[in-house]
């Protein structure tokens, strides 16, 4: 059972996305498109953001999106798991977990940046709410999502498999034979397939597949419960 919106994390993350995203609709009809630009170039995230000192990118761009669709997905996606979360994490730990996947996804995005020129700064909370996702399948392997029948298992590594192989074939990366099917995908279904960061989806829900159990609460052991009788 889903938790409904209230004072949790689940809806104040909604709430800031969807507050940062009208803010730069609002910048947008006010100052025009160079004040947006502008935004998304000190809000999003990159390697030579990051290295002049403007540190807050890793996050900031968490709550920065590209346009409607990404939002609506993103934020979807993270109400679902922070909602789930609920049942076993107070909001603080949740909004840690999926704040450290968001931070730690965005540095493999920057390091990769600063190896492979060209790729765009980095917007968006799929590194977290993919972090928060698996995270919560780790511990309910049996649970199935809404709408799809699928258990949790292996939902998540359809999940990580997708994206790692995604990423592979991502045809500017020139890896013989993924390449190849990387052109072909693009060809069959468009280039915004590899628009997409797939590496930061991959980490995003490693860290958060790995670091969940650290976010649990420790349970009391017998010695514990002597203690606090005394």
């Amino acid at each position: 059972m889903l938790q409904m919106p209230g004072v949790n994390t689940a809806t104040f993350g909604v709430l800031i996305m969807v507050s940062v995203h009208l803010a730069l609709v609002l910048l947008l009809k006010r100052h025009g498109i160079d004040a947006l630009h502008l935004a998304y170039l000190e809000g999003g995230l990159s390697w030579q953001g990051v290295i002049s000192g403007r540190v807050w990118q890793l996050f900031s761009h968490i709550w920065f999106h590209g346009n409607w669709i990404h939002l609506t997905i993103n934020a979807l996606l993270f109400y679902y798991a922070a909602a789930r979360l609920s049942h076993v994490f107070s909001n603080w730990r949740i909004f840690t977990l999926f704040t450290v996947c968001g931070v730690g996804a965005g540095l493999s995005h920057i390091i990769f940046q600063a190896v492979v020129p060209g790729i765009p700064p980095l917007v968006g909370a799929s590194g977290g709410v993919t972090g928060l996702l698996l995270g919560f399948f780790s511990i309910s392997p049996d649970s199935k999502m809404i709408i799809l029948n699928v258990s949790a298992r292996n939902l998540s590594k359809g999940v990580l498999v997708s994206s790692a192989l995604l990423f592979l074939m991502t045809p500017w990366l020139e890896i013989p034979l993924l390449a190849d099917l990387g052109y072909w995908l693009e060809s069959a279904v468009g280039n915004f397939i590899f628009r997409t960061a797939h590496l930061v989806h991959f980490i995003g829900g490693i860290l958060g597949w790995i670091l969940v159990g650290r976010f649990l609460p420790r349970l009391l052991s017998s010695d514990d419960l002597a203690r606090m009788r005394t």
